[in-house]
C-alpha cells in the first residue's frame, strides 16, 4: 500500500510539472492554433482514486504537451498551412487566393517568372468533366497587363472568361473548353472587402443542364474570389433584371464549403507546360492532381501513337490536391501532346482526362 500512494504521489508530481510545461507552450499559441482545444484538452480531469486513470491522465498531458511542443517547432519552421496557396492562392505571379487553405489548391506549383507590370490572371474555364459531372472547372493562370487595383484585376479576368480569349486576343486553348456565355456577353465588375458584384450584359446560353447551369455560375466566382483573393460572396446580376440561366436567378453566390469544393474541379490540372507552348529537352511537366491514392498516368503522344507513357505520383491523395512534377526527358523535334489521366477504381475506365499540345524545338 505504501509503495502504491508512493507511486500515485510520483504520478502527481510528474502530472503537475508537465501541466506546468503544458501552460507555458500554450501561453504562446495564437488562437488560430485551436488554443481553446488544446486547453481544453489539458484541463484538470476528475481525480479517481484508481491507480491505472490517473496514470492514463498523465499520459495523455504528457502526448499533449509533446504535440504543442511538435506544432510551435513547425510553426516556428514556417512549415504549418496558413491561407494563400493561389496569392496569397488558388490552385504564378498570383500567389494564392486568400481565403481557408482547405478552400482550394490554389497555389501553382510553377516558378515561369512573370515579366514586369504584368500578373499571372487566375482562370477557372468550363471544361468537358465526366460521366456523372459533365462539366467541371479547370483553372490557369494566363499572363496580363496588371491593372494595379483589384477591381482592374477581376474586370480583366471576368472578361477573358466571358470572351474566351485573352487580353492579347488569343483564343483559350484548354483542353475540353466549353463556353456557357454566347458571344458578346459583358461585364461590369466592382469590388470590396466584402463582396464582389457582377453585372452581365445578358443572360447566359439556353439549353443547358442545371449542373452545367451551377458549374458556369461558379465559373464566375471561383475567377472572380481568386483574382482578388478574396473569398467572399459574388452578387451576380443580369442587365434588365433577368435571371442568370433558366435556373439560376441573380444573387449572391459563394464558392462550395469546405469539404466538397473539389467536387466541381477537375481531377488533374496541369501548370506547366501551357498549351502551344515551344520546349527543349528534358521536358518536364508540373501541376496539381486530386486521385484516387495520389496516382495516375500519363502519355506523350504523336498523332495517336504513344512515344513514351508511365505513372506519375501527387504529393497527397484526393479529397486533397497534391502537386507533381513528371520528367519525361528527351523527345525528338516535332509536335507531341501530353495526355494525363484518371482510371477509375470501381472499373478501370478512364474517369478524366486532360491534354497539353506542346512542340520540342
Amino acid at each position: 500500500m505504501s509503495h502504491d500512494m508512493e507511486d500515485l504521489g510520483q504520478l502527481r508530481h510528474f502530472e503537475e510539472g508537465v501541466r506546468h510545461v503544458l501552460n507555458e507552450k500554450a501561453a504562446g499559441i495564437d488562437p488560430h492554433d485551436r488554443l481553446d482545444a488544446i486547453l481544453a484538452a489539458g484541463a484538470p480531469l476528475k481525480r479517481q482514486t484508481t491507480y491505472w486513470l490517473i496514470g492514463a491522465a498523465a499520459m495523455f498531458v504528457l502526448v499533449a504537451a509533446l504535440g504543442i511542443g511538435y506544432m510551435l517547432q513547425n510553426r516556428s519552421q514556417g512549415s504549418m498551412s496558413t491561407a494563400g496557396a493561389p496569392v496569397q492562392n488558388d490552385r504564378a505571379g498570383a500567389q494564392s487566393e486568400s481565403g481557408p487553405s482547405t478552400i482550394a489548391p490554389e497555389k501553382s506549383s510553377t516558378t515561369s517568372v512573370v515579366p514586369t507590370g504584368t500578373w499571372a490572371m487566375p482562370e477557372y474555364e468550363v471544361v468537358t468533366g465526366t460521366s456523372t459531372h459533365p462539366w467541371l472547372l479547370n483553372r490557369t493562370f494566363i499572363t496580363a497587363p496588371d491593372a494595379g487595383d483589384l477591381t482592374g484585376r477581376v474586370q480583366s479576368a471576368i472578361t477573358a472568361l466571358l470572351s474566351g480569349t485573352t487580353p492579347d486576343g488569343k483564343q483559350i486553348a484548354i483542353y475540353g473548353y466549353q463556353q456557357p456565355w454566347p458571344d458578346g456577353t459583358m461585364a461590369k465588375v466592382s469590388v470590396t472587402d466584402t463582396a464582389i458584384t457582377i453585372s452581365l450584359t445578358g443572360p447566359g446560353k439556353t439549353g443547358l443542364s442545371a449542373d452545367q447551369q451551377r458549374i458556369a455560375v461558379q465559373s464566375l466566382v471561383w475567377t472572380a474570389t481568386a483574382a482578388a483573393q478574396l473569398n467572399v460572396p459574388v452578387h451576380i446580376e443580369v442587365v434588365g433584371g433577368q435571371a442568370i440561366f433558366a435556373t439560376k436567378p441573380a444573387g449572391n453566390y459563394s464558392r462550395p464549403a469546405s469539404g466538397t469544393w473539389y467536387m466541381d474541379l477537375v481531377s488533374i490540372w496541369i501548370d506547366s507546360p501551357t498549351p502551344g507552348a515551344t520546349l527543349k529537352a528534358p521536358v518536364t511537366v508540373t501541376g496539381q492532381a486530386c486521385v484516387f491514392e495520389a496516382q495516375f498516368p500519363w502519355q506523350v503522344l504523336q498523332g495517336s501513337t504513344v512515344v513514351k507513357s508511365g505513372s506519375a505520383m501527387a504529393s497527397t491523395a484526393c479529397p486533397d490536391y497534391g502537386t507533381y512534377s513528371i520528367t519525361i526527358g528527351s523527345l525528338p523535334a516535332g509536335t507531341y501532346t501530353i495526355r494525363l489521366y484518371e482510371i477509375s477504381p470501381k472499373d478501370g475506365s478512364v474517369s478524366y482526362e486532360t491534354r497539353v499540345p506542346v512542340t520540342v524545338a
